[in-house]
């Protein structure tokens, strides 16, 4: 039985980078100006804040980084513990993790204080998110950054105009809709955090369930015998 991952179609991609977006302009807008998954900003800004002597608002930026490596690591132990046979189980238990961190968050009053606890629980899913979700279409797409995804992006077109391939040049314009979708969700993001502030994270939450939807959808099994 060959069975078509649902977790590495473009769907799914495009649902958790919107997502991605979304949640770096919630918590920077939101929750005190952190980036949710950008931690390249957030260890900028610590060493920053180092200089100054600010200690204590260091931490605000320490924290999350540190629940992104934590976020990793658990990652890493659910894919060891459940096998790469699951892997469309373990990542629809990510993405149903990352729900339910989401919506207690949107509970979480924004206050200084708060905001620690809150953005220390996104950096962590964001985390699991990122780990867990590395290749789409046979491609290495990240989902929550777009660095990565910008070099591939030039790569593929410099490789579809100089050899003249269609399909460097199709690769090219996959790269470069995952970096479209992602300002659309930082956009997206930064206007309903100011129409609906705290819980506008829930919008976020509701997304990874069209993920975990779209996972589940386009699945395909197919015997061997039909390949």
């Amino acid at each position: 039985m060959k069975v078509i991952q649902g977790s590495k179609k473009l769907e799914t991609a495009m649902a958790l980078t919107i997502c991605g977006g979304y949640l770096d302009a919630y918590t920077y807008f939101v929750r005190g100006g952190v980036f949710a998954n950008a931690q390249t900003g957030n260890i900028i800004k610590l060493g920053i804040q180092l200089v100054n002597g600010s200690f204590e608002s260091s931490i605000r930026y320490l924290v999350p980084v540190i629940a992104f490596v934590c976020g990793v690591i658990l990652s890493m132990a659910i894919d060891r513990w459940m096998g790469k046979r699951k892997i469309n189980m373990i990542r629809r238990t990510v993405l149903l993790v990352e729900v339910l961190v989401l919506i207690a968050v949107g509970l979480i009053p924004a206050k200084e204080e708060y905001n620690l606890i809150a953005n220390t629980m996104v950096s962590f899913v964001c985390a699991m998110q990122m780990e867990t979700f590395t290749k789409f279409e046979n491609q290495v797409i990240a989902t929550t950054v777009s660095t990565g995804n910008l070099r591939k992006a030039a790569e593929f077109v410099f490789k579809a105009v100089t050899e003249k391939n269609r399909e460097d040049m199709k690769i090219a314009f996959m790269y470069i809709l995952i970096i479209a979708l992602f300002v659309f969700g930082v956009v997206f993001g930064t206007w309903t955090s100011d129409l609906f502030g705290i819980r506008s994270v829930w919008i976020a939450a509701a997304l990874l369930v069209i993920g975990i939807v779209i996972i589940t959808r386009k699945t395909e099994y197919i015997p061997e015998t039909a390949v």
